[in-house]
């Protein structure tokens, strides 16, 4: 056995002897202070990772859908509607030049 492992066996003897108590390996599992299992690290990683995810899809969801209701009530913003035109325009010319409308 390493003698520092000895030397702390020893002391740890002494302070129980002497009616002082240490922390047991059980009470700071209890506490979860200093032993977390890697696998519940993972998995509460993992759990608030996918809450995060979800959460900011939702928000943006709500606050993108909040935004587009105010523009339509307020008429839209004519600056941005002349400017976002002519892109949607040839978008739409390059999907119909790729994927043309077949009539039946």
């Amino acid at each position: 056995m390493p003698p520092l492992l000895n030397k702390l066996r020893e002391r740890h003897e002494k302070r129980v002897e002497q009616g002082k108590k240490f922390f047991s390996l059980d009470t700071i599992k209890n506490l979860k202070i200093a032993y977390i299992p890697y696998n519940e690290l993972f998995k509460e990683g993992l759990i608030a990772g996918i809450g995060w995810a979800i959460g900011v899809t939702i928000g943006f969801v709500i606050v993108s859908t909040i935004l587009v209701f105010v523009l339509q009530q307020l008429g839209g913003l004519p600056v941005i509607g002349t400017w976002i035109a002519p892109i949607i325009e040839e978008t739409q010319s390059q999907l119909l030049k790729r994927t043309p409308i077949i009539s039946q």
